[in-house]
Formats: structure tokens, sequence, C-alpha cells
């Protein structure tokens, strides 16, 4: 299946050392030329590099944890594919 090139893939993070810290892991959009930096996005800080192998220590977020932040995104513009099981 192709992706609508609007689109944003999202995977919503919750660090599993502080389970408020929910935070949007971009996993298309690299930060840098670095292969294992990308972007990502919390409610303070904004936007920010995330290593992978931080995001893969993370918990994947419940739609009730990441639901706020979602708003917050698409309010600023996004249109996202979210990623999420759960």
């Amino acid at each position: 299946m192709q992706q609508d090139q609007n689109k944003t893939e999202v995977l919503f993070l919750i660090d599993t050392d502080e389970l408020q810290n929910c935070f949007a892991f971009f996993p298309k959009e690299r930060e840098s030329q670095i292969d294992d930096i990308f972007n990502s996005y919390a409610h303070l800080g904004q936007h920010s590099a995330c290593h992978i192998d931080y995001a893969n220590e993370c918990k994947q977020a419940t739609k009730d944890e990441y639901n706020d932040l979602k708003n917050e995104l698409e309010s600023i513009g996004y249109n996202l594919t979210v990623l999420n099981k759960n």
C-alpha cells in the first residue's frame, strides 16, 4: 500500500523511566546525516533529535496517553498516520 505523500508517519512513545513523558517519534524523518537519529516532538521542548536506540527502549503510548500530543501536532499542521498498535 502506498502512503499518501501528505501524511507523516508517527509513533507515540513513552519513556519507561518517566511514564508521563509521551513524545512523537517520526521514523521516516532523519534528523541529520547520521543514520540512527530521527526527528521527534514533545509538549515541552517541541522538535528535537531522537536516537533509534532510545526510541526502541520506550513503550508505545495508548490512545488516551497520546491524544493530547496528537491534537497539538495536528493544530500546527501535521497530517498524521499513527503507527501505534494499541
